[in-house]
């Protein structure tokens, strides 16, 4: 028999429980006691005496029960991190999503308002909150007088006041100021 036999057979036992306190898992005990010998076998230890060789195995299986749990407790933090994030993310995603949902049901509502409004109104209304023009633009462009848009503007937004609700009114009036930062934004 060879001294790495001789030598398993006389500590593999004494090892493994040894690892066994401190990760409490048999097969994985077993295998870093398996890992202690491997390196044992590569780095040819068997030449120190007795004493210094009993040493090191155990000091060796100690340390590779340490560092198998300090990975593992690093292994654990990083899988905690992404289930944290992943977790942050589906949120966000659904609230998002729903509020994607709920601006877009509320936009349609305004455009069904809006659509319902006479030619006159409505022009007006979309020129002014839409495409962010004021008074004096939209009068120029359509050829009116300023006091003439001041007043389809007046009208139209007090017909859509008695059709959207409080809510989704506030909406639309600031679709004008929306309009106004993204032009700002733009230029």
């Amino acid at each position: 028999m060879s001294d790495f036999d001789t030598l398993f057979k006389n500590y593999h036992h004494s090892l493994f429980v040894y690892a066994l306190k401190f990760v409490a898992d048999e097969e994985l005990a077993l295998d870093l006691v398996q890992d202690v010998f491997a390196l044992i076998w590569e780095k040819k230890k068997l030449s120190l005496d007795d004493e210094h060789l009993k040493a090191y195995l155990f000091r060796s299986t100690r340390n590779a029960c340490l560092n198998h749990l300090k990975h593992q407790q690093i292994v654990s933090k990083h899988q905690n991190q992404q289930l944290s994030a992943l977790g942050e993310m589906e949120l966000s995603y659904y609230r998002d999503g729903e509020k994607s949902l709920i601006e877009k049901e509320n936009l349609e509502k305004i455009y069904q308002a809006i659509r319902s409004l006479a030619e006159i109104h409505r022009e007006v209304i979309e020129l002014s909150r839409f495409e962010g023009l004021k008074n004096k633009e939209i009068a120029e462009r359509l050829n009116v007088p300023i006091r003439t848009v001041e007043t389809r503007l007046f009208r139209g937004l007090s017909a859509l006041k008695e059709k959207l609700s409080g809510n989704l009114f506030h909406i639309l009036l600031n679709f004008c100021c929306l309009k106004n930062e993204e032009k700002k934004g733009s230029s």
